[in-house]
């Protein structure tokens, strides 16, 4: 019998599709396998963090609602309507600051007044505002999930009840958590009894409620069947007020398998047959411009973008060269662009330290403002007493002249503690800034002629430059006291130094700048270290050897710069010394107090 016999082509045909076959099924069921379990567990790691999003958003959506609280808590003219059991000037004030509470509901409760607008607010947190606290607390009536914050409402210095905003849990919320967490979200009350919300239908949220272990707090995803259908789910609790459920389903995570197995499949046919047909003939033009393909690669990925890309007359070897041309020139933009938007990241995050600084050391200043008003409170009258009694033992002892200037020298310890009080109160005072308005140039003037009224020009110059058409929203007697501190604080300044025989040289210039006004005063002084431009505007803080000041100056000049809604700063002047800035609103056409000290 004859042998059968096999053409070489045959053979070599065989044993090549042999190869890719016993290649490539074994392969793809190992994949397939893996690729489930990865994007299962994939699923899982997803689903676990859906809890520690939601604490963020929480956490971030708190600090709103208590700056809302707070905000809505001063609205103009609520305190006095709240005292006065005025409802509809309760309503007014709202009005005036709803668009500052954005889609959140307000509400006030001071029950002893008889107001009680918006959502039910609970007594413990109403309480709490007695205190001065700001709660922010989820709560729940069974029916419905509320965000709840409050602050409280002080009129004349006495606490006369709660305004605070409420935003629901609702459909709304959990959309937006769907978009943020990628999978379905279910919000119900304490014990899963009712459904507040729910981005599927309510029978289904029902079931997946009644089988999960809701004591389970996002330590890990549970899977569940509901209906025949297997989920992930992690639960995560709402404080006392609810429960919050995050699912997804087995069989949408696992939906692109079927796909990517018909084309794993697709694929392993065609490279069969490209490698029987092809294999042998298109190795050899294949591989040269591979080569050159992967040398043109590992220079892009050393950073280098004008490697030679090769030439071919095939189709797809060209497609590919062009492509990876493509590829390369939009990395290389993708980069510069990268670069631009780091460099651009760098400055908003220096620019971000700055704000946080600048607003840690006002909510610094605001105590510190609030400590020095109550000491004076409490020294200004006690001081005025012991003068009264130090000037009657004064006038008993006058036949001892050294009894009488022991009197004497203890009055004006007295008197200088009394005007340090004053100096303190000053911070306190309320100031009616409202279109207040005055032209710097002419304020600067009037301090020149308070300042060197009887003092020799050797001793102290004052030089103002600027338009008197120009005018700033601020208070005339709050820009002269202004002037008045950084004028006399650049005199001390040069006397402290030792460079008083010189005299004080100090210009005020007045110009319009970024649509605002700025107002610039040099001197001749030591100027300020850079170590101490921070600190220079705190309360108490001088940089005097002897006793001229308690440093509250600057502090009180500050202030009354801030509260008119600009800014001071300390730099360096050209010549060396100190160059103070204050940066002030320009004063609206319509202010018709225009002030001129």
């Amino acid at each position: 019998m004859a042998r059968s016999r096999f053409t070489l082509h045959g053979v070599l045909l065989c044993v090549i599709g042999l190869t890719v076959l016993v290649g490539l099924v074994p392969a793809g069921v190992i994949l397939d396998r893996r690729l489930a379990a990865s994007l299962l567990e994939r699923a899982r790691a997803d689903l676990e963090t859906a809890p520690r999003l939601l604490a963020d958003r929480r956490a971030g959506r708190s600090d709103a609602l208590s700056m809302r609280a707070e905000d809505l808590s001063h609205a103009p003219g609520l305190a006095a309507a709240v005292a006065n059991g005025d409802r509809a000037g309760v309503l007014s004030s709202i009005e005036s600051v709803r668009p500052m509470l954005g889609t959140s509901t307000p509400l006030v409760a001071a029950m002893q007044y008889g107001v009680q607008l918006g959502p039910f607010a609970d007594s413990v947190l109403v309480a709490a505002t007695r205190s001065g606290q700001m709660p922010v607390r989820l709560t729940s009536d069974g029916a419905a999930i509320r965000n709840l914050a409050l602050a409280p409402i002080v009129f004349e210095g006495r606490w006369v009840g709660a305004a605070g905003v409420a935003a629901p849990l609702d459909d709304d919320e959990v959309t937006t958590l769907k978009g943020l967490v990628r999978s379905d979200v279910v919000i119900a009350t304490a014990g899963g009894d009712t459904v507040v919300a729910s981005t599927i239908d309510t029978a289904r949220a029902r079931r997946l409620l009644a089988v999960v272990d809701q004591r389970r707090d996002s330590s890990a995803a549970q899977e569940v069947s509901v209906d025949g259908e297997r989920y992930l789910v992690v639960s995560a609790r709402l404080a006392d007020a609810g429960v919050a459920l995050f699912a997804r389903a087995v069989s949408q995570e696992l939906a692109i398998l079927p796909t990517l197995r018909r084309t794993a499949a697709l694929s392993a046919l065609g490279a069969t047959a490209l490698a029987l047909l092809l294999g042998a003939s298109m190795a050899m033009r294949v591989s040269r411009p591979v080569r050159e393909l992967a040398l043109a690669a590992s220079a892009t990925a050393q950073g280098r973008f004008d490697a030679p890309l090769p030439e071919s007359r095939i189709d797809e070897v060209a497609t590919v060269a062009e492509r990876f041309r493509d590829m390369r020139r939009a990395l290389r933009a993708q980069l510069l662009a990268l670069r631009d938007s780091n460099e651009m990241l760098q400055e908003r995050s220096a620019r971000l330290a700055a704000l946080q600084s600048d607003l840690m050391r006002r909510d610094r200043l605001a105590a510190a403002g609030r400590l020095v008003v109550q000491l004076a409170h409490e020294i200004r009258n006690p001081v005025a007493s012991l003068r009264n009694c130090l000037e009657v033992i004064r006038r008993r002892v006058s036949h001892d002249p050294e009894a009488v200037d022991f009197a004497d020298l203890a009055i004006d310890e007295l008197l200088r503690m009394h005007e340090l009080a004053e100096q303190m109160l000053d911070l306190s005072r309320p100031r009616d800034s409202a279109h207040a308005a005055c032209s710097p140039a002419v304020i600067a003037r009037d301090v020149v002629r308070l300042l060197t009224a009887g003092v020799a020009e050797t001793e102290l110059s004052v030089e103002v430059a600027g338009d008197p058409s120009i005018e700033a929203a601020i208070a005339g007697d709050a820009l002269k006291q202004v002037l008045l501190n950084l004028v006399q604080n650049a005199r001390e300044a040069v006397t402290v130094s030792g460079d008083g025989e010189r005299g004080t040289r100090v210009t005020i210039a007045v110009f319009m700048r970024d649509a605002g006004v700025r107002v610039v005063v040099e001197d001749n002084g030591p100027g300020v270290s850079n170590d101490l431009r921070d600190r220079i505007f705190d309360p108490f803080f001088s940089t005097k050897s002897d006793m001229q000041g308690v440093g509250l100056g600057l502090f009180v000049a500050e202030g009354l710069v801030r509260s008119a809604g600009g800014s001071i700063s300390v730099g360096e002047a050209p010549g060396g010394g100190a160059a103070f800035v204050v940066d002030l609103l320009l004063a609206a056409d319509g202010d018709d107090d225009r002030g001129e000290g």
